[in-house]
């Protein structure tokens, strides 16, 4: 099962030094490196771009951007406590590739929605790999929640598998 990032409550931190004040939620935080961010406040969105890494526990996307979109409803509090922000959907672009312990996906982009836990990955040539196993489509989705995962193909770009016995 491909796991992506997850949590609705998550510390955001713009470099990769080690912050050991709550190892409790050490997993949960989204570690992000970047050459540049561009921040809209009050639309509550965070663009990291070129040579963006990406890390939640096992989870490692690398992209040439990714985008943070927070849920609205926790954008309301007039403090806009970065810790109290939720998540709402991660976006990446360009280039990107998606690697935890036994999975590596590959694809032009990845949108990733917190609540519904849904991952579409779309490009001509997005792929998915694991254990020798692998699938080649247009547009992949995955219902995490539901353990469903649906490949589409696209035209003369039929989706590709090839599965070990």
């Amino acid at each position: 099962m491909l796991t992506v990032f997850s949590g609705t409550h998550t510390t955001i931190a713009a470099s990769e030094a080690s912050d050991t004040k709550d190892i409790n939620n050490e997993g949960k935080r989204i570690r992000i490196t970047s050459d540049k961010l561009n921040a809209e406040v009050n639309a509550g969105e965070i663009e990291f771009v070129g040579n963006v890494k990406a890390t939640q526990a096992d989870a490692v996307i690398t992209s040439d951007r990714l985008k943070i979109i927070y849920d609205p409803d926790s954008m309301k509090n007039k403090t806009r406590d970065i810790n109290s922000l939720s998540i709402e959907k991660i976006i990446a672009k360009g280039h990107v590739k998606i690697v935890t312990a036994d999975i590596i996906a590959e694809t032009d982009r990845a949108e990733y929605t917190i609540k519904s836990k849904v991952l579409v990955l779309l490009g001509e040539q997005s792929s998915i790999n694991q254990g020798g196993h692998s699938i080649t489509g247009t547009k992949f989705t995955l219902h995490r929640s539901q353990g469903k995962l649906i490949v589409e193909g696209s035209g003369e770009k039929r989706i590709k598998a090839t599965l070990q016995p």
